[in-house]
């Protein structure tokens, strides 16, 4: 597989996680002494099994982040940073898959969890942007239908809200006319345009 030497080659994605209601936050990538951190990796390892052999994607990755802190992974292509995005929401491609370490949102291990436990936790409490929208968007469905999907996986209201929400969502991403993007289809949009639609369905839930 191409660009998996020591890393594995994708696009660069923003990983959003819910805030803890209490501690703070050091310098980058560390939580202040005694402050649990919101997200906790240690000693992650993801490997892609090809027919080619083994191809380690990940090698003993450790961060943390603090509640309200930011950190910035920061690497050259091909070197781990949206295989590890992907890892902390459970969403490594096939043939990859965790083969070490911890990951733990708000206390909570991550690792080893079921599809249908993952589905009650993403989008809710952790949420993924990714670099490449015309690859994260469907083309046979409209805006306003992929964003009422996003915004009615995780709450229970009609077809008219879920449709006003996700009105909001666009102008708050800084999408000029959000009520008529909701009629487009992603083709029909520029790239920054289908951008700002993915950050749209992040904002959708709490991440």
């Amino acid at each position: 597989m191409r660009g998996m030497g020591e890393a594995t080659a994708g696009t660069r994605a923003a990983v959003g996680v819910e805030p803890a209601p209490a501690g703070g936050s050091g310098p980058a990538g560390r939580a202040t002494a005694g402050a649990d951190p919101v997200l906790a990796i240690e000693d992650l390892k993801v490997t892609f099994f090809t027919d080619e052999g083994e191809v380690p994607a990940v090698r003993g990755v450790t961060l943390s982040v603090g509640a309200g802190e930011v950190v910035a992974l920061v690497g050259e292509s091909g070197s781990g940073k949206s295989v590890t995005a992907r890892a902390v929401t459970g969403l490594v491609p096939p043939p990859g898959r965790v083969v070490g370490g911890r990951i733990r949102l708000a206390g909570r291990e991550l690792t080893g969890l079921t599809p249908a436990q993952w589905r009650t936790i993403r989008g809710r409490e952790v949420g993924l942007v990714f670099q490449d929208p015309m690859t994260s968007l469907d083309p046979l469905f409209t805006v306003g239908d992929q964003l009422v999907e996003a915004i009615t996986a995780h709450r229970r209201m009609s077809r008219a809200q879920a449709l006003s929400r996700a009105t909001e969502l666009l102008a708050l991403a800084g999408l000029p006319r959000p009520a008529d993007r909701l009629r487009q289809y992603p083709h029909e949009l520029s790239g920054g345009m289908r951008q700002r639609v993915l950050i749209a369905m992040a904002l959708a839930t709490p991440p």
